[in-house]
């Protein structure tokens, strides 16, 4: 943070914070650490998609070669067959995916969601860091789109460090620069290299049959974990009374007074949740459930089954 600038507590986020996060988890033993595989599937051992391998270079088929290794492009392009070669991978890429679309710049207690998201990330990215993983990472954010590409040592996770640090404040209009989780997923798709593993943190409120789409080419061949990033407004019922609130890209008066204030929000947060659960239950994928109205460090340990 420059000097002379305000820094808002649980909405802009700070580089030495996440750095902090380290000393958080000293507490934890590194063999509790190691068998959680660096947070690789969030709550779940494991399971590897793709080979492991990296792809490094084609040569002519040579019969008994395993047929799935085949290089149909330079077989299409030579009319001759090519096999691909891979060099074995020693260490695994980590991805943080951070969508920070403008519903995620809300908060009603303790810390924005967008706060929170970089909280949880640097969790996560500590622990890979802990397992030896290549760490990098996309941070999406309307207007604001940033790579890291994996690097060896921890200059990968502190970049990403920086550049949520630079989402942080960038001037999230509700009403411009719409859902960016879809973007994020096309870029994660055009980008990731097979058998990379994936922490993406979003709100999923712009989930969709887009994003299901492209998720779903994403897990064939890459590890993906979920962290639904969430304020308790969300999930609760609402005391009564009138709320202004924007929706869909208007601003409307929402009535929770009498019959109303258990049939509009909660058919809203039903519908959400659908999603999610679909989501989760469609790809097998793990769900990290964090909110922004509590500390999110218990949160996550709790859920790794690294605290009790």
């Amino acid at each position: 943070m420059a000097a002379g600038v305000d820094k808002f507590a649980g909405i802009d986020v700070d580089v030495d914070d996440l750095i902090a996060v380290r000393g958080q988890l000293a507490g934890i033993p590194l063999a509790a650490m190691r068998r959680r595989a660096s947070y690789r599937s969030g709550a779940r051992d494991t399971r590897v998609r793709g080979r492991g391998m990296e792809y490094e270079e084609s040569r002519a088929y040579v019969p008994g070669d395993d047929v799935r290794t085949m290089d149909w492009r330079v077989m299409a392009r030579t009319g001759d067959a090519h096999t691909k070669i891979f060099a074995e991978e020693k260490e695994r890429r980590f991805l943080l995916a951070v969508d920070l679309s403008p519903s995620m710049y809300f908060g009603t207690r303790l810390a924005f969601k967008s706060w929170t998201a970089a909280q949880a990330a640097a969790h996560a990215g500590w622990l890979a860091s802990f397992s030896g993983d290549r760490i990098g990472g996309m941070v999406v954010a309307p207007g604001f789109h940033r790579e890291v590409r994996p690097g060896r040592t921890r200059s990968g996770l502190l970049g990403v460090f920086h550049h949520l640090a630079e989402a942080s404040r960038v001037t999230a209009d509700a009403g411009q620069g719409g859902n960016r989780l879809n973007f994020l997923l096309r870029e994660l798709h055009r980008v990731v290299k097979p058998g990379a593993i994936i922490a993406l943190f979003s709100d999923f409120i712009g989930l969709d049959d887009e994003s299901m789409d492209t998720l779903s080419a994403l897990v064939k061949h890459n590890d993906i974990s979920a962290y639904w990033i969430h304020d308790e407004t969300e999930i609760a019922a609402w005391p009564q009374g009138h709320y202004p609130v924007f929706f869909e890209q208007r601003r409307i008066a929402l009535d929770l007074n009498g019959s109303a204030r258990d049939s509009w929000l909660a058919e809203h947060q039903r519908r959400h949740r659908q999603r999610i659960d679909s989501l989760v239950s469609r790809f097998r994928m793990p769900l990290v459930a964090v909110s922004c109205n509590r500390e999110t460090g218990p949160q996550i340990l709790k859920q790794l089954n690294l605290m009790k």
